[in-house]
């Protein structure tokens, strides 16, 4: 009961933060013009703790897309926030579909290039790859399986560089990321450690005006 009230609480305060920062995100539009982005990436997911290979093999796919909003105008430090929505499949294991926001600070190095860290936490729905069956009538039968809602909460870290004399400047990522899956398995795993290692694009939400 716990859990699932700890998971609904995780739940509706992602949801809460999508929609506040997308009404600040019209804000700003209307009366100051700071910095707005969207970002995808793709990325190779691994079960493992940070301290285990950089890149993992074999490689399980996924892409994640949403929007960063900076909170300042400064472009040496720059203070932000993002809102994602992601999906990944690792075989064997599991499907998830992510929705979280996480909070960031970037601090330009030379030239174009800078290195940030966030902190984030959101919704996680997991889809186990394996079926399940019940016994019923002597005879088992395939179950629906529909996932389960858990908790997802970790931290990032990112190198990036950002177009220089372009009028509306593309940013390129490298970005390592950790969080963890909650409560994964109760009674034997609580808590599942996922790195992700992301390669991405972040384009000004101008990019489509002409």
């Amino acid at each position: 009961m716990f859990t699932m009230r700890l998971t609904n609480f995780f739940f509706g305060l992602t949801i809460g933060m999508f929609v506040g920062l997308l009404s600040t995100l019209d804000a700003s539009a209307q009366t100051e013009p700071k910095a707005r982005h969207y970002v995808v990436s793709v990325f190779n997911a691994a079960t493992q703790l940070p301290i285990g290979q950089f890149f993992s093999s074999p490689v399980h796919l996924g892409g994640t897309a949403g929007a960063e909003f900076r909170y300042n105008r400064q472009p040496n430090n720059q203070w932000f926030q993002t809102a994602k929505l992601g999906f990944s499949y690792h075989q064997y294991v599991q499907s998830t579909v992510q929705l979280y926001s996480e909070f960031g600070y970037r601090r330009a190095i030379w030239r174009g290039t800078a290195a940030e860290m966030r902190l984030g936490a959101g919704y996680l729905h997991a889809i186990p790859a394996t079926e399940i069956f019940t016994l019923k009538d002597n005879a088992y039968q395939k179950k629906t399986n529909l996932g389960r809602p858990q908790v997802m909460a970790g931290a990032a870290l990112g190198l990036s560089y950002t177009q220089q004399k372009a009028a509306k400047p593309l940013r390129f990522f490298l970005d390592y990321q950790v969080y963890m899956q909650m409560p994964f398995v109760k009674s034997y795993v609580p808590l599942l450690p996922n790195t992700l290692l992301h390669v991405g694009l972040a384009a000004p939400f101008s990019i489509f005006n002409k």
